[in-house]
C-alpha cells in the first residue's frame, strides 16, 4: 500500500501523536512500588527523562525522508548495525536485509536539516531522508561496521559471514539496492561516495575466516590506513591487521598485523579469551601522534602509538574483562586525556562458578578511565580508573540478588564521547553518547571537578514495527540500540529493530548552523633539519562567511614570523592563530616554523589539524584531513635540499556536495 506525503508540520504533529499513544512521553523517575523486580524495566519502555525528546525517527524503509519513507509501518526487514555522521550525512550498516528489503547494506542518510537548525523548535522540525542504498556484497555476509574517511568520500565496511546464527539471510536482488557482483566472504570493502546518490565499490579484501568485527580509518602522514579487528580467533589469526588504502587504484594492501601479547591479565585471569574487537583511532591532543584504542575482550584495552603503522608499539593498557568497545574524548578534559572503556554483557545468567565477568550481577558498565599517563610514562602505562557507571546493579538495589536477562538485552553497547560548547557563554562540557541496547540511549556526563561519571538523561524510544521485520533471531526488544553518534546536539541513535531515531537532550546546546568552511595547507616539505625553518601556507578555497583560522603545532617547534598572529601554548601543542578573520578574497595566510634543536629532537612531528571559529574565537571546528607530519633529523643546517612542496589537503566542513552543486548551477 503506497504512502501518502506528509507535510512537514503534519509529520511532526503524528510523530508525536504516535510517540504518545506508544508511550513515548517524558517521565522523571521509574515507577513506584512494584510487587516484583524487571530487570527490562517495561514501565518505561517507549518513554524518555524529562530533559530528553525524541524529535526524529526513520525506519530505514526506503529511499526518501522520515514522513514519506521512513514510518513505521514502512520497515527494514532485518537488523541494523552501526551509525557514524559526517557532515550533513549519517551512514547506516545494515546487519541483514530480507523481503521485503532484500540486498541492502548501508545506507545513506541525508541529515542536513538537523544541522541547519538553531533552536529546538527548528530541531523538531527537521526530517532525516535516506538518500541511497549501498547493495549487500555477498548473500552469505552481514555487514557489522561502517567507518568513513575524513574527507567524507570514502566508506570502509566490516564483513562477517555470521547471519546463519541468527537464521537470517542476506539477499542482493532489489532493484533499488544497486547490488553489484562481488564475492566477499569476510573482510573489507572501500567503497567511493562522492556521489551520495551512486556509491561504487573501489576495493576489496576478503581473505579472513570470521571476517571483520569492527574497524577506523586515519591518515597517517599523508597516506590512508584502515585498521581492522579481526575478532574470534581461528587458525591463530586474530589480531589487529592494518590496511594501507591507495586511492588510485582502490588496493587495499595489508602491511602489518599485532596481537596481544601473552601475558597475564590480573583482573582477568584465570581463564582469559582473546578477542580482538573493537578499534578507534584519534591524534593524541597532546602530543598529536596518531593513537589507537583497541578493546580486546578479556585481555582489556590495549593502546597502541601507531605513527608508524608498519612498526606498532604498545604504550598503554586497562585491565578488564569482557572489553568491548573504547573511545577517547576528543580534546583534554580539564587539561587530562581521557577515554571510555565498556564491557558488553551477553546475558544476566552468573554461575557462581564461573569466574571472570568484571560486574556479574549487572547490566554492565561504562569506565571513565585516566589516560594521562601514555605518552608520559616509559613503556606500557598501566591506566587507572577514575569512576564507572552501571544503568542496573544488583548490588545496589535493595532486596535483589542478580540481574537475569538473556540473549545481549541489556548492556551498553558502542558510544561516542563529544565535546559540547555553549554558543553564548563559551563553556565547554564533555558527553559521553552511550548506546544501551534495551535500555535505549543513555546521556552520561564527565564532570572534571570530581571526575566522576553521571548520567543526565536518557530514552528508550519504541514504535510500531511489525514484529516480522525485526532480527528476531538475536533479540526481538524494542528499543534496542546498537550505537549513537553525534551532530550538531542532536544524537542520532541505530536501533537494531526499528531503523534511526533522532534524539535531543536539552542539557547540551545546539550550536547552530555552522558555515561551511574548505581550506588547503602547503609548506615547503615534509624532512627538516634541526634548527630549520619551514614556510607554511593556508588557503581558504572557500568560505561562506569571513572566519578566524589557526593551526596547530608540536608544543617544541617555535614561530618565527609570518601574518599577523598570536601564539599560545594548548593541551600540550602550540597554536598559532590569525588575527584578521580570512575570506575568499583575502583568504591566505603564512607562517614560518622552526624545528627544534640539538639531537633529541629527531623524529616525527604532526601539525595540524587546522581549526576555524565564525563566533570570534569563542568555539573552533577542526577540518579534517589537515595534518601533516615532518621529519627533524641531523645537526642545525639551512642547506638541505628540501623535497616536493607539500600536497594539499582539506575538505569542506559540512555540506562539499550541496555547495559544489549550486556553484555549478550558478556556473552552469
Amino acid at each position: 500500500m503506497p504512502l501518502t506525503p506528509l507535510g512537514k508540520p503534519t509529520r511532526r504533529q503524528i510523530l508525536q501523536a504516535t510517540a504518545g499513544a506508544l508511550g513515548v512521553a517524558a517521565v522523571s523517575g521509574l515507577a513506584a512500588g512494584r510487587a516484583e523486580y524487571d530487570p527490562y524495566k517495561p514501565e518505561t519502555v517507549g518513554k524518555s527523562s524529562d530533559n530528553v525528546t525524541n524529535v526524529g525517527y526513520h525506519s530505514l524503509g526506503g529511499i526518501g525522508s522520515e514522513s514519506t519513507a521512513g514510518r513505521s509501518e514502512n520497515p527494514h526487514y532485518g537488523g541494523v548495525t552501526e551509525i557514524r555522521t559526517h557532515g550533513d550525512y549519517a551512514f547506516v550498516s545494515l546487519f541483514s536485509s530480507r523481503d521485503e528489503t532484500d540486498g541492502r547494506g548501508v545506507a545513506i542518510v541525508d541529515i542536513s536539516d538537523y544541522n541547519r537548525a538553531e533552536t529546538q523548535a527548528d530541531v523538531e522540525q527537521a526530517e532525516m531522508t535516506v538518500l541511497s542504498f549501498f547493495g549487500n556484497q555477498s548473500a552469505g555476509t552481514a555487514i557489522m561496521d561502517v567507518k568513513g574517511s575524513a574527507d567524507g568520500n570514502y566508506l570502509f565496511l566490516g564483513t562477517q559471514p555470521i547471519s546463519a546464527l541468527y537464521n537470517e539471510v542476506t539477499t542482493s536482488t532489489d532493484s533499488d539496492a544497486d547490488s553489484t557482483s562481488g564475492t566477499n566472504t569476510g573482510g573489507l570493502i572501500a567503497v567511493d561516495i562522492t556521489d551520495k546518490g551512486n556509491p561504487t565499490v573501489v576495493g576489496t579484501f576478503d581473505a579472513f575466516s570470521t571476517g571483520i568485527h569492527n574497524l577506523f580509518h586515519h591518515r597517517i602522514g599523508g597516506a590512508d590506513y584502515v585498521f581492522a579487528c579481526k575478532d574470534i580467533e581461528y587458525a591463530g589469526d586474530a589480531g589487529l591487521y592494518v590496511f594501507e588504502f591507495h586511492r588510485d587504484t582502490g588496493l587495499l594492501e595489508l602491511v602489518n598485523r599485532w596481537t596481544v601479547p601473552e601475558e597475564p591479565n590480573t583482573d582477568a585471569a584465570p581463564f582469559p579469551f582473546f578477542y580482538c574487537h573493537d578499534v578507534e583511532v584519534q591524534d593524541d591532543p597532546k602530543t598529536g601522534t596518531p593513537t589507537a584504542y583497541l578493546s580486546y575482550w578479556d585481555a582489556g584495552l590495549q593502546v597502541l602509538d601507531v605513527s608508524d603503522p608498519t612498526s606498532i608499539s604498545r604504550i598503554g593498557k586497562f585491565e578488564m574483562r569482557q572489553s568491548h568497545f573504547a573511545t577517547p574524548a576528543p580534546d583534554l578534559v580539564d587539561g587530562k586525556r581521557v577515554c571510555i572503556a565498556s564491557h558488553e554483557e551477553p546475558s544476566g545468567d552468573y554461575d557462581e562458578g564461573v569466574e571472570g565477568k568484571t560486574n556479574p550481577k549487572s547490566t554492565g558498565t561504562v569506565f571513565l578511565v585516566d589516560a594521562d599517563g601514555i605518552y608520559e610514562e616509559a613503556g606500557t602505562t598501566v591506566m587507572p580508573e577514575l569512576d564507572n557507571w552501571t544503568w542496573q546493579n544488583a548490588t545496589e538495589i535493595e532486596g535483589v540478588d542478580d540481574i537475569s536477562f538473556d540473549n545481549f538485552a541489556l548492556s551498553p553497547h558502542n558510544s561516542t564521547v563529544e565535546k559540547h560548547v555553549d554558543p553564548e557563554t563559551g563553556e565547554e562540557a564533555f558527553w559521553v553518547h552511550q548506546a544501551h541496547y534495551h535500555g535505549g540511549m543513555r546521556y552520561l556526563r564527565i564532570d572534571p571537578e570530581t571526575w566522576t561519571l553521571r548520567e543526565d538523561g536518557w530514552s528508550r524510544p519504541q514504535y510500531d514495527v511489525p514484529e516480522d521485520s525485526m532480527l528476531g533471531g538475536l533479540n526481538a526488544t524494542t528499543p534496542n540500540i546498537w550505537g549513537a553518534d553525534e551532530s550538531n546536539g542532536v544524537t542520532f541513535a541505530s536501533d537494531i529493530n526499528q531503523g534511526v531515531h533522532a534524539i535531543y537532550n536539552a542539557a547540551i546546546p545546539i550550536s547552530g548552523a555552522t558555515p561551511v568552511v574548505a581550506l588547503s595547507r602547503s609548506d615547503d616539505g615534509s624532512v627538516f633539519t634541526a634548527g630549520q625553518t619551514d614556510h607554511v601556507t593556508l588557503t581558504v578555497d572557500y568560505a561562506a562567511e569571513s572566519v578566524l583560522v589557526r593551526d596547530r603545532l608540536p608544543g617544541s617547534w617555535s614561530v618565527v614570523d609570518g601574518d599577523a598572529h598570536t601564539t599560545y601554548l594548548e593541551g600540550g601543542a602550540r597554536m598559532v592563530e590569525f588575527t584578521t578573520p580570512v575570506s575568499e578574497v583575502d583568504g591566505v595566510r603564512n607562517y614560518f616554523a622552526e624545528a627544534p634543536s640539538g639531537a633529541e629532537a629527531t623524529g616525527e612531528y604532526t601539525f595540524g589539524p587546522v581549526e576555524f571559529s565564525h563566533d570570534g574565537g569563542e568555539t573552533w571546528h577542526e577540518i579534517e584531513a589537515t595534518t601533516d607530519v615532518n621529519t627533524v633529523g641531523g645537526v642545525d643546517t639551512n642547506t638541505l635540499t628540501l623535497g616536493t612542496i607539500g600536497g594539499t589537503a582539506g575538505v569542506f566542513y559540512h555540506q562539499r556536495e550541496r555547495v559544489l552543486n549550486t556553484v555549478r548551477g550558478l556556473f552552469d
